[in-house]
Order: C-alpha cells, then structure tokens, then sequence
C-alpha cells in the first residue's frame, strides 16, 4: 500500500513537503525551509525515523533547507541516500541576486560539510534513470534535470514521476516556463500524463498552460500559503504582484480534476489505492 503525505507548512509560507511511503519506505521529496524541520522531524519519527531516499528538485532553500538542518540536529533520523543534481556553482551563485547568492553559497558549503561529516551516499541523477524501492512497488523515474542554458535557478528542478499502486504523481518542484516547454519537447507526454500534480513554483509563475494540458490531473497538490493562494494585496485578493487566480483558471478550464489539496488545509495523508 502507497500513501502520499503532503506535509503542510507550519509559518504559512512557501514550502514544498512530500513523503512518499510504501509498505513502511520511505521516501522524502524536498522537505521544505528550516523553520519546518521541528514538524518534519516529528512526522518522520511517527513514521519509523528511517528514509531510504530523500530527493531534492532544486538549489533554494524553501526545499533543501529542513533536510541540512535535520541531519545536523537530529542524527536520529537515518538517511539511506541523498539524490539530486545541480547545476556548477557558478551558475547557481550568479543567477541570484547579491543578497540571495551569499546565501546560496553559505548553503553549498554545509551541503557539502554535512554530506562529507554524515557520508552520506549521494546519487546525482540524469534523465531517463529508474529507480525502484520496496522490491519495485514503488518507482521514481527522472524526467528532466537541470539546463544551465535556461535561465534562473527554478529551471534547474530535476522532474520526478512517482508511480506506485497503479498511480502516477509529478512533481514539477518550481520548474519555470522555459524549463515546462523543454519538459513538453523531450520528455514523451504519456509520463508527463499523471494522476496527481504539483503545481509548480507553489501554484504561480511557474510551467506554462500547455504542461498542465498534457499533465490532465485528477488531482493538483498546492504547495501555497494563504496568501499565495488569494494573491493577497493592499487591496485584498487578486491585488499581489503573483500569478496564482491564473493558474487556478487554467486547472479549471481542465474540466477534469476531482479534487485540489491545500497545503493550507493541513497536513494531508493520502491513500493512493483508494482514490
């Protein structure tokens, strides 16, 4: 049996938080800021404290930040292997802002102290890699890695297709425009089609109209805040500067998903089997 457990944010705040287990393995995708690691850790602990694999789709701290924090604070949690891969320094450096690329680099030298100081394994994976978990149960192909011709650190995001009791999810972490259309032109549209969707870029700015044409969800999984999700202003909803009512229009126009999971809602535990 597969369930989906969609971690909310405790701060109400941009966080992408997914454990993905079957029969008792454990699988983590992302795992959300620092502030979320006193939750997640908690919640990994009800599960068994032990992660045979835990995935990050891209360099910003909204998803990799929990993960550092709690190998260094919590060891009780047991991480079998790390798999991600980023793009050079340079490029992750450069593509922010002077404020928000000495950030980055502070956190490529405790990636890099935390993965040496636990030794870590870590699997760095390209398009096209299968990977199989409780005794092939469960299943994670890579459907697109970074491409430093792209523009932003968003268009880095490795792509995960999650499949596992006859169901498919994606997960587009904050994958951008530029990178949803080379999704659309190199990856066949039968796995980019899946049951369950993560709206990328936490449900605005992110992939185009025409992924989520192909994707054709029955459900979408928000990653947003409350904010996020109204668009909040001065002037109150739809008044913000973010792309989130757009979105919401172009699922809608879909006509086919059955149900939309809030992080807002709470924490939601999601049986593959039965939906």
């Amino acid at each position: 049996m597969a369930t989906l457990h969609f971690l909310r944010s405790t701060t109400d705040t941009i966080n992408t938080s997914f454990i993905l287990e079957s029969n008792g393995t454990l699988l983590v995708v992302d795992g959300g800021y620092v502030t979320e690691t006193p939750y997640v850790y908690e919640y990994l602990k009800k599960l068994g404290g032990h992660v045979t694999a835990w995935f990050l789709t891209h360099f910003h701290d909204d998803h990799y930040g929990c993960l550092f924090t709690m190998l260094n604070e919590h060891p009780d949690i047991r991480v079998d292997k790390l798999f991600y891969t980023f793009p050079s320094d340079g490029f992750l450096t450069g593509s922010e802002a002077k404020q928000t690329a000495l950030l980055t680099e502070t956190w490529l030298r405790i990636v890099r102290d935390t993965v040496d100081h636990f030794r870590i394994p870590v699997v760095e994976p390209v398009v096209g890699d299968v990977f199989e978990f409780d005794g092939g149960k469960a299943v994670v192909r890579i459907l697109r890695t970074y491409d430093e011709s792209l523009p932003t650190i968003n268009n880095s995001t490795t792509v995960l297709r999650f499949e596992a009791d006859g169901k498919s999810i994606l997960f587009l972490g904050d994958l951008g425009y530029e990178g949803g259309q080379q999704l659309l032109e190199t990856v066949d549209h039968s796995l980019i089609k899946a049951d369950y969707c993560q709206m990328a870029h936490h449900g605005q700015g992110g992939v185009g109209q025409e992924v989520y044409e192909v994707v054709r969800p029955d459900y979408c999984l928000w990653p947003t805040p409350s904010w996020l999700w109204d668009n909040m202003g001065p002037g109150g909803q739809d008044t913000g500067p973010f792309q989130t009512l757009i979105t919401r229009g172009w699922i809608s126009s879909l006509h086919c998903v059955k149900r939309h999971y809030l992080m807002t809602e709470g924490t939601h535990v999601i049986d593959l089997a039965e939906n």
